[in-house]
């Protein structure tokens, strides 16, 4: 009896600690809409049961979704019929999706499998949000899984960005509210709710890294560090700080030695050497990844030749890689994108094609940007508090009572003027905008522009307005941010 007592005392301070948690980092607000993702496992079956407990106190509304591939046959039906059962117990809307991950045969295909699984799974959950308005969208991710996250990507020899594990809040989207939560701790909790849950049997299948390091590796290391756990999981957080910083110092060092032109970047080869190569292989990951933004930065081999065969290399030495052409030129090295792809050209054309004028942004809303793969992401805020950081390039903060609604996105067309902030006022084209920050000709239609009827309210990721952004008074804000949809290294 004693142990049943002090069970439901321990489950009901993990919904506590999850409250604490949620509210000192941001990643839940009081009358959000949350979606939560569900695969009817331990983890997110106790996600769903503490998020409906937190509900009322913080006036939450809940969706579900659960996702089945069909890869494991009955066993996956029955994992979405017990989803829905769960769903009806606790009186949530279920959305279920049913998808088709191709198998290619092979040994060589497990991790792409799941990797395309892993893919497939963040685009039905973003979709989805969107179409939802959900402001957030949780995942079940436990302390456990981070451990295993970052030893899996220890071993396959990652940096800092892969180390640094799983992030809480992802996007500004995705959320892991029991990422600080043992397994043993999820378990507890579902066994004092008497709630029940269902076992993937992949999760015993060795022929998985990740299963290999839960069963073998991490036992073994428990015994010789029983908190070994929550060790990773504080490597994870400062690891993520100093990526964080270095990523910083990164942008700060580009500002004196990138220079973009109207269809090529060029770079300051000698000051470039000089900088620590921690730095240096950053920087090069930023420059491909600005130049074909829906697509994943080279990895380590790749900087490491560009850098020895061009960088290093004699004058007119070059390489393409993932469609850069990088040449050295004396003192610089340049950068050459290849001409727009078909896809790009194709999604310009769907966007514009079915909305001539604009895609309608809704408020709140996230849509992707078809041009770039990015996220645009719209949400309403309370009075405007003035703090002593800048707000990001990436974000915008506007005074909602200075714009009507309905909002739009679309490219920029000829003739589009602004006033840009930080010029008091002064009206300037967009297009001699682009030239002064040296915007190159084939990377400006791809810049999505907000606009209201009142006129263009943000240059998406380089400035906004001056008679719509958020000042000292503002009673009602409007927050805009653009988010890259790439996935970060080492996450599940």
């Amino acid at each position: 009896m004693h142990r049943a007592a002090q069970t439901q005392r321990n489950s009901t301070q993990l919904v506590q600690l999850v409250a604490r948690h949620a509210k000192a980092s941001g990643l839940i607000e009081p009358g959000q809409r949350l979606l939560v993702a569900v695969s009817g496992g331990p983890d997110s079956v106790a996600l769903l049961s503490v998020l409906k407990e937190l509900a009322p106190t913080w006036r939450l509304t809940l969706d579900a979704v659960h996702i089945n591939y069909g890869l494991r046959g009955e066993e996956s039906e029955e994992d979405a019929r017990f989803v829905a059962r769960l769903c009806d117990r606790f009186g949530i809307t279920l959305h279920c999706k049913r998808v088709t991950v191709a198998r290619k045969g092979g040994v060589r295909d497990r991790s792409s499998l799941q990797e395309r699984a892993r893919e497939t799974r963040y685009q039905i959950l973003t979709e989805l949000g969107r179409t939802l308005r959900a402001d957030r969208i949780a995942l079940g991710h436990q302390a456990n899984d981070q451990a295993e996250t970052v030893l899996m990507w220890m071993l396959r020899g990652a940096g800092i960005a892969g180390l640094a594990g799983m992030p809480p809040i992802r996007e500004s989207l995705f959320i892991r509210p029991l990422l600080d939560f043992s397994r043993e701790a999820i378990l507890e909790y579902l066994w004092s709710r008497e709630l029940p849950f269902r076992f993937d049997s992949s999760n015993a299948n060795p022929l998985y890294l990740r299963n290999r390091i839960r069963h073998e590796l991490l036992p073994v290391m428990k015994r010789l560090n029983p908190s070994i756990v929550k060790g990773l999981a504080r490597q994870a957080d400062i690891l993520r700080e100093d990526d964080a910083y270095l990523h910083r110092l990164a942008y700060d060092a580009m500002a004196q030695l990138v220079h973009t032109g109207d269809q090529e970047i060029t770079v300051d080869r000698t000051g470039f050497l000089a900088l620590p190569l921690t730095l240096q292989r950053r920087i090069l990951r930023i420059l491909f990844q600005d130049l074909h933004p829906r697509r994943k930065g080279p990895g380590y081999r790749t900087i490491a030749l560009l850098l020895e065969t061009v960088f290093e290399g004699r004058t007119g030495a070059g390489i393409t890689i993932q469609g850069v052409r990088a040449t050295r030129e004396y003192a610089t090295v340049r950068f050459q994108a290849d001409p727009p792809s078909r896809e790009t050209a194709d999604a310009a054309d769907d966007a514009m094609g079915l909305a001539p004028n604009g895609l309608a942004l809704p408020v709140p809303s996230l849509l992707r940007w078809p041009l770039t793969g990015q996220l645009i992401r719209v949400s309403l805020g309370p009075r405007f508090l003035p703090s002593a950081r800048a707000i990001p390039r990436n974000q915008a903060c506007l005074d909602l009572d200075s714009v009507s609604l309905p909002l739009k996105v679309r490219s920029w067309q000829p003739g589009d003027v602004f006033q840009p902030a930080g010029m008091g006022g002064q009206t300037k084209k967009l297009q001699d905008f682009f030239s002064d920050i040296k915007l190159p000709r084939h990377a400006r239609t791809r810049v999505p522009i907000i606009l209201a009827s009142e006129g263009i309210l943000w240059v998406a990721g380089h400035r906004t307005d001056h008679r719509f952004y958020a000042r000292v008074g503002t009673r009602r804000t409007l927050r805009l941010e653009l988010l890259e949809s790439t996935s970060e290294g080492g996450t599940t």
